[in-house]
């Protein structure tokens, strides 16, 4: 059974805008502040994307490809709400836009070093952050949860804010030289 080329090319879609999903959401998060605003404009350009899928040249950038696309939504957006007066101007959005899509591969490598530089911390370290940052507690109630002050636990959360400054830095040093 022979496969169908354009299902393998819908496929190969699929995995792309799936693999650069957070970084599309993130270049629309840039333009434009309002987080829900930014979710519709996202789910707008993704239905835009599918339907020019067949358009999409694997010899090009995805992401720059993809952004094009995002980068008309949220100019599309800004039509919408032009009445609002806490607007962006066009030049800035150009400006954001541009520069969204050249530090992308840069705060990928940032991020992918981050990861690696928060795996090498010791348990009880990872344990505080993830606390702290991805259950959303407050310095308080974990100052309490862990029978400290709130500023015993802001030297600390400092402290390893900076050791992971210095390893996302040198990671990423290494990594372009």
């Amino acid at each position: 059974m022979e496969e169908d080329p354009a299902s393998h090319k819908e496929d190969e879609f699929v995995r792309l805008l799936t693999t650069h999903h957070d970084d599309l959401l993130r270049f629309v998060r840039t333009l434009i502040p309002n987080a829900s605003d930014a979710e519709d404009v996202f789910q707008r350009a993704s239905v835009s994307l599918w339907k020019k899928h067949g358009e999409f040249d694997n010899s090009r950038s995805f992401f720059s490809w993809a952004c094009r696309f995002v980068h008309f939504e949220v100019m599309n957006y800004r039509k919408r709400v032009s009445r609002d007066r806490l607007t962006f101007s066009d030049d800035i959005i150009e400006m954001l836009a541009e520069e969204a899509v050249e530090v992308q591969p840069t705060l990928e490598l940032r991020r992918k070093a981050l990861e690696s530089c928060i795996s090498k911390l010791d348990t009880d370290d990872r344990i505080l952050l993830e606390r702290r940052y991805s259950e959303h507690g407050s310095v308080a109630r974990l100052s309490e949860d862990l029978n400290c002050t709130p500023r015993q636990l802001y030297k600390s959360l400092e402290r390893l804010r900076r050791s992971l400054m210095l390893c996302v830095d040198a990671t990423t040093k290494e990594s372009v030289s």
